[in-house]
């Protein structure tokens, strides 16, 4: 049976994301799996870098402990270089888990390549392939409540500087009320803002275990804070599980989290800001009934749902069911679609947009087509008998690019089969000619646009302060010689793309226009996820459509990637003088009237 003997590999942090890889060893264990502890944190005080990496790498590929999955418990330690560790035990077949724990605080790249299953603990940084599983806690030990506890108010973390100024106006507000306050953990800027408070009391250093429980059975209220973020976050974190677990102390938190109202509703206190925060507080000191009765329906709350024995649980399933579908489950040409056509035609917006619809991925410019290059520009080639691309042998090379191919899709999309790919190859027509014989079942997208748009757009992109710097050739774009140079290289693109499309199936192709995906944009994304038999509703494709309209866009206009986010624009373009109208007309004129642009 899949999982059943796994690597379960922490971060580097001896604090926070700790608690919840040891909360996972003991649920996992209480799961009936065979689990091998690999504190990263402990043997980084022993062992270099590399000898990490490599101890973890042969402690999975060693026979005798017969390793069927590694789990990673945060991920982040294993970025850039240190990326080879899940990486390399992927491609030796061994699926790797990502329990993420700092979404959205963090990001790791290429997560998709590195992790064949993976979590979030944060519900808005849920997607089709990371599952929400927030964080939870263990059975906390049976205390007897206490009558009087010493402190009225607690807080236990680390003082970051976004968190020092609440934290202040609670110490001040407890000094003018007369109440006792507790901060224990690590103070960021030392404890010189409270060092003049006598109602405040300072713990500057690491809290174990046994003093945490000591604390929140010595404590009314005990305040939970959460970080703040560029990206906004719902979920609860794991303080928000312990303390309300331990059913001693009220938990009072904030901001206001969803996610957190939703699964707690009034069982907790919540604050905005100091002033609501000061109002809680007095609020709830006030009435000792009222409060210990939210103690008890919030433990409740957390014991019924949110132990880490629900979460291993959950985990493991949705691991083995994927496991059984993978071995049944073989992706395709079928379930891949190319987005063709010329650079600046709106392909970026057209794949983002498929991409996050549920049941497909995106590949954005692998350049693959690049392998072709040569047997594009030297076709005789084909004729020559000490050439690789000699005819004869065609159809060896042919299917080597395509198991080519198809490994490196596996490779950074593992769950390919169970969903469609989208590729957005635009600057490689060397490619299209290729392309039925590479892969004769594929699915074909043919993005269209006006091509003095496309003009209008290549025009903008080479001036100087431009977006894309590599193409800023001269100080001039709009010079003859320029401006030809790239009306050959649209009029080029776009007649090989059509070529291409028209010999194409008819079943397993589809011609888009610019002009229509911005007058209807869900009925055209329909139309594509339908070429690779993916089903999607109405709201879902509505919703994705509204998260990439162009206003919403933070970056726009002149010299920019995203310019106008409509048709027609070159007709009121400075880049369009009487010139660059003229040479446009000579060489992209027939194929402007051949594709139903013409006045």
């Amino acid at each position: 049976m899949s999982f059943s003997n796994v690597l379960l590999v922490s971060g580097s942090a001896n604090f926070s994301t700790r608690d919840v890889w040891e909360g996972y060893r003991i649920a996992l264990l209480g799961q009936g799996i065979r689990v091998i502890p690999y504190p990263t944190f402990s043997f980084l005080k022993l062992l270099s870098v590399d000898a990490v990496c490599n101890d973890i790498l042969g402690t999975a590929l060693y026979t005798a402990n017969n390793i069927d999955c590694v789990v990673f418990v945060d991920g982040l330690y294993f970025r850039g270089e240190r990326a080879r560790v899940p990486q390399s035990l992927r491609r030796v077949g061994i699926p790797t888990v990502l329990i993420a724990t700092d979404d959205p605080y963090e990001t790791i790249p290429n997560l998709e390549s590195l992790y064949t299953y993976r979590f979030t603990n944060e519900v808005n940084c849920a997607t089709e392939g990371a599952i929400y599983l927030p964080t939870a806690t263990l059975p906390q030990p049976q205390i007897q409540r206490s009558d009087s506890p010493d402190f009225d108010v607690s807080f236990l973390g680390t003082v970051f500087p976004d968190r020092l100024p609440l934290l202040l106006e609670i110490a001040k507000f407890c000094e003018s009320e007369g109440l006792r306050f507790l901060i224990a953990g690590k103070l960021i800027d030392g404890t010189k803002h409270f060092d003049e408070l006598q109602c405040t009391e300072v713990r500057q250093r690491t809290i174990t275990d046994v003093e945490k429980w000591e604390i929140y059975s010595q404590s009314r209220v005990t305040i939970n804070l959460f970080r703040q973020s560029e990206s906004p976050a719902d979920s609860p974190s794991p303080r928000v599980f312990e303390v309300t677990a331990f059913g001693h102390a009220a938990l009072l938190t904030g901001p206001p989290r969803r996610e957190v109202a939703r699964e707690f509703g009034d069982s907790l206190f919540y604050f905005e800001d100091a002033a609501s925060a000061k109002q809680a507080i007095r609020q709830a000191l006030q009435d000792t009934a009222s409060r210990l009765e939210k103690v008890d329906r919030a433990q409740q709350v957390t014991v019924q749902r949110h132990l880490y024995d629900h979460r291993a649980a959950a985990l493991v399933d949705h691991v083995r069911r994927g496991e059984r579908e993978n071995a049944t489950v073989a992706g395709s040409a079928e379930q891949i679609a190319w987005i063709i056509g010329c650079g600046r035609t709106g392909s970026t917006w057209l794949a983002e947009m498929i991409g996050d619809l549920p049941g497909v991925r995106r590949w954005h410019e692998p350049y693959f087509g690049r392998f072709f290059r040569h047997i594009s520009e030297q076709p005789q080639d084909a004729k020559r008998r000490g050439s690789f691309f000699f005819h004869r042998h065609q159809q060896i090379w042919i299917d080597g690019m395509r198991d080519l191919f198809f490994r490196m899709v596996r490779e950074r999309y593992p769950q390919f089969g169970r969903h469609a790919l989208v590729v957005k190859e635009v600057n490689t027509p060397e490619l299209y000619p290729w392309l039925h014989a590479v892969f004769p079942s594929t699915r074909l997208i043919l993005l269209l646009r006006d091509p003095f748009d496309v003009l209008d757009s290549y025009l903008d992109m080479q001036k100087p302060g431009a977006w894309n710097e590599q193409f800023a050739e001269s100080a001039d774009p709009t010079a003859e010689a320029n401006v030809r140079r790239t009306c050959e290289h649209i009029r080029s693109n776009m007649l090989v793309a059509q070529k291409t499309f028209d010999a194409f199936p008819l079943q397993q192709r589809l011609s888009l226009r610019y002009e229509e995906l911005l007058e209807d944009s869900a009925d055209c994304l329909r139309a594509c996820v339908e070429l690779v038999s993916v089903d999607v509703t109405p709201d879902q494709l509505q919703t994705v459509v509204d998260a990439h309209r162009f206003g919403r866009h933070p970056t726009t206009g002149q010299l920019e990637f995203r310019r106008r986010g409509k048709a027609g624009g070159w007709r009121e373009s400075e880049n369009f003088t009487a010139s660059v109208t003229s040479i446009a007309q000579e060489i992209l004129g027939a194929v402007r009237a051949r594709l139903g642009y013409a006045e």
